[in-house]
């Protein structure tokens, strides 16, 4: 009887602090979530009360984007070994791209229109890519066109392939916001046919075959399979973006806001209020500012695939930018918590914010080459909503007296 006693009194100890254990973990879970829904929320609630300078079109004065614009609209220098010393000329401690040089537009068109003489397959990421040797000897990755531009993809923020036209709006949007750090990338047309196949390596060659008359690849990647290939149309033509490889010693570091990409997991960050104070012990400000810059970048293209970020001479680069404008109906806010939870941010950044309020990121976007091939005017819509957000971000700041 006694050591029936001693099991029952132990089972109803053991009971009970595995009900106080659960019950605190669900208490924990719910404040997290509601922590981070309180702040969503009053982020929005920010929004509906945003202030009229955050919405009137400021004169602008001197503006790159305008300078941007004219450059890429002259093609006048056909040397390419010239055109490609020059590009590679740019990438500095500043910038891998000079918005100002009158060059820029026959690089562009270089990038469009030079011939392949060399086709290789892109191992890294998880992406099928192509490495392309443009005569001059300039190597270029293309990616192919996946989604017409009308698709909408559901799901969680990283859902689908790559979109090649987020990586040409992207760089369209660097340069509007004056941010130098998008390599050159161009919609382009290219012939597995004609152009790739007969340049091919034997490597690239082993993963081609043939549907009908339209030749088709699947490349070598983690997500690559003979079952989804990409095809050229009856045209033997297949869009996709030609972005400039920049040469240099890139340092590649896993973003503090990397996300889990487990459905019923969240990360550190999504659940802790104060997790920016541990990220300040870890990174410098200048670090921490880039990252705010390019959670604001990101937001607006609504890329929240940036698990690693990359950086040449300490700079944040703003590399792979394929996983945007998915959904032009869902505006993923968490993409912006390096902004929301450590209320930083520079004050250029700020200006060069507000020099787009008022219609002003629309309508320089919409006089970019190809604009119309890219966009839909639900997604142009949405950047202009995603714009007023992060102003609304920036009062939520303001209002809880963090922002710095």
């Amino acid at each position: 009887m006694i050591r029936k006693s001693r099991l029952l009194i132990i089972s109803v100890i053991l009971i009970s602090i595995f009900l106080i254990s659960t019950n605190y973990l669900l208490i924990t879970l719910t404040d997290s979530e509601n922590e981070v829904k309180s702040v969503h929320e009053k982020i929005y609630q920010q929004l509906e009360h945003l202030p009229d300078f955050y919405k009137i079109r400021k004169p602008l004065e001197n503006d790159v984007t305008d300078r941007f614009i004219k450059n890429i609209n002259v093609d006048d220098e056909k040397n390419l070994k010239k055109l490609w010393n020059v590009a590679r000329s740019w990438v500095s401690k500043t910038k891998i791209v000079d918005f100002e040089s009158p060059l820029l537009g026959s690089v562009l068109s270089a990038l469009k229109k030079s011939k392949i003489i060399k086709a290789d397959l892109d191992t890294r990421g998880t992406q099928l890519k192509v490495q392309l040797t443009l005569d001059g000897h300039q190597t270029v990755i293309f990616k192919p066109k996946w989604y017409n531009k009308t698709t909408i993809i559901d799901g969680p923020v990283y859902a689908g392939k790559d979109r090649y036209n987020s990586e040409v709006i992207a760089f369209y949007l660097s340069a509007v916001l004056n941010m130098p750090l998008t390599p050159c990338s161009v919609e382009r047309s290219i012939s597995l046919t004609h152009e790739i196949i007969p340049v091919g390596t034997k490597r690239l060659i082993n993963t081609s075959f043939e549907i009908g008359n339209r030749t088709c690849i699947y490349g070598k990647c983690f997500y690559c399979r003979k079952e989804d290939p990409i095809c050229e149309d009856t045209n033997f033509s297949l869009y996709g973006t030609v972005i400039f490889n920049i040469d240099g010693s890139f340092k590649s570091y896993r973003s503090p806001w990397q996300r889990t990409y487990k459905k019923n997991k969240k990360a550190i960050w999504e659940e802790e209020d104060n997790y920016c104070s541990s990220v300040k012990d870890k990174i410098t400000k200048r670090r921490l500012f880039d990252l705010v810059d390019t959670s604001i970048f990101d937001f607006l293209i609504q890329n929240g695939d940036r698990h690693h970020y990359e950086t040449l001479y300490s700079n944040v680069i703003l590399l792979d930018n394929g996983k945007g404008f998915g959904n032009p109906n869902v505006f993923h806010l968490d993409i912006l918590a390096p902004l929301y939870q450590c209320c930083v941010l520079r004050s250029a950044t700020f200006k060069k914010l507000l020099n787009l309020a008022g219609g002003a990121l629309r309508k320089k976007l919409e006089v970019m080459p190809d604009i119309e091939n890219l966009i839909t005017t639900a997604h142009l819509d949405a950047l202009e909503r995603r714009l007023l957000i992060i102003f609304a971000t920036i009062e939520y700041c303001k209002n809880q007296n963090k922002l710095q």
